[in-house]
């Protein structure tokens, strides 16, 4: 699997600096969930990178649609404006 490099490089930062960013990704059953957290860990599983929040809670790489202001190369940046 192709990792997503600026991406990849928004959570080692927010790792390395312990701050807070605001992750926005997918569950397994399409929902789209906005928390503001710690991460706490990147590490590699058998299903790819994992990351885990200092919640606990556990996502895996390719469940992020963006990192701080950093949007997964899957999304489009119009996908992040409101026209409402």
């Amino acid at each position: 699997m192709e990792k997503d490099l600026p991406l990849l490089d928004a959570v080692q930062e927010a790792v390395a600096h312990r701050k807070s960013v605001r992750v926005q990704y997918v569950t397994d059953i399409h929902e789209y969930l906005t928390v503001t957290a710690f991460i706490k860990d990147l590490h590699e599983e058998e299903t790819g990178l994992v990351l885990e929040l200092a919640t606990g809670e556990q996502l895996r790489f390719d469940q992020l649609v963006r990192v701080g202001n950093v949007n997964s190369s899957n999304y489009d940046a119009r996908d992040f404006t409101c026209d409402c």
